[in-house]
């Protein structure tokens, strides 16, 4: 084994352990040290459609250890996560791949961007689910990716310079277009599910209607402070899972989930709670009646 074998296998349990951190300075380590793994440092020959497919095979495998762990369903989060571990994955591909000109490396990096996106998109509508879906949709989000590519490279086997701007492209547009079923998904469940909570009483229907759509909520500024702004939005959207999730099973399994949307009911009170107690502080008070000297 070579020098930059044993450094290769190295990087992917640092990475595997570093990712698992948490902070966002550890995830994008974590993608630096898992894009080394997978693709070296070059520079190399483009890879045929079996070599693309199983170098980005081992990029996913290294991020599903490293991330999914922590991987919430919320479409926000997983956008984030995916390009703090994507973009250096795909700045190490890039790297790999500069001995081809730098059109190609271009086209190597949007190739693998676009796949660990849709990797990504998926696992967050994954984590969404729960037991045998849950893996079939993990399973799906693997083998997707890495179609992907090994297709990019099929694409790129006869001439990679001339193909090289297609894929560029095409690279970059899966990068974004991969999120919009997770969106959808996500949009749907939110809607169906914090309905019940307006109609209760226990959740304003404007909000309900802002978690809707990751830009809405983000800018909503009745929202509050980003602080609090995160913990309303992140208790919404996982209580709209919960209580999906809560549908589709049963017995002990159905109580655990009924736990988990009163407790997530409650941190939504509780913030409800404190942005009318701010409200009502910022009135102007009534000024006070004048006395009569005497």
């Amino acid at each position: 084994m070579t020098t930059e074998l044993w450094l290769r296998l190295l990087a992917a349990g640092a990475a595997v352990l570093v990712g698992r951190a948490g902070s966002r300075w550890a995830v994008a380590a974590a993608g630096l040290l898992a894009g080394f793994a997978a693709f070296g440092w070059g520079p190399s020959a483009v890879p045929g459609p079996a070599g693309g497919g199983l170098s980005v095979l081992a990029l996913l495998v290294l991020g599903l250890l490293a991330l999914h762990p922590r991987w919430l369903p919320i479409t926000g989060d997983g956008a984030l996560a995916g390009s703090l571990f994507g973009l250096p994955a795909a700045a190490m591909a890039a790297l790999a791949a500069r001995g081809n000109g730098p059109a190609v490396s271009a086209a190597a990096a949007a190739v693998v961007l676009g796949a660990f996106s849709l990797f990504s998109a998926e696992s967050v509508r994954a984590a969404a689910d729960s037991g045998g879906r849950r893996s079939a949709l993990l399973a799906w989000a693997v083998v997707a990716a890495s179609a992907l590519v090994t297709a990019a490279g099929a694409l790129a086997a006869p001439a990679p310079r001339k193909a090289a701007p297609g894929l560029l492209v095409a690279g970059l547009s899966f990068a974004l277009l991969a999120w919009v079923p997770a969106v959808l998904v996500e949009r749907h469940r939110v809607r169906r599910e914090l309905e019940e909570e307006v109609q209760l009483g226990l959740l304003p229907a404007e909000d309900a209607a802002a978690f809707e759509l990751p830009w809405r909520r983000w800018s909503e500024k009745r929202f509050g402070r980003p602080d609090e702004r995160r913990e309303y939005v992140r208790s919404a959207l996982l209580l709209a899972v919960a209580r999906a999730q809560q549908r589709r099973r049963s017995g002990e399994a159905e109580r655990l989930r009924q736990l988990e949307v009163l407790t997530y009911r409650t941190r939504l009170r509780r913030t409800l709670e404190a942005r009318a107690a701010r409200h009502r502080s910022a009135e102007p008070g009534e000024l006070p009646e004048a006395s009569s000297g005497g």
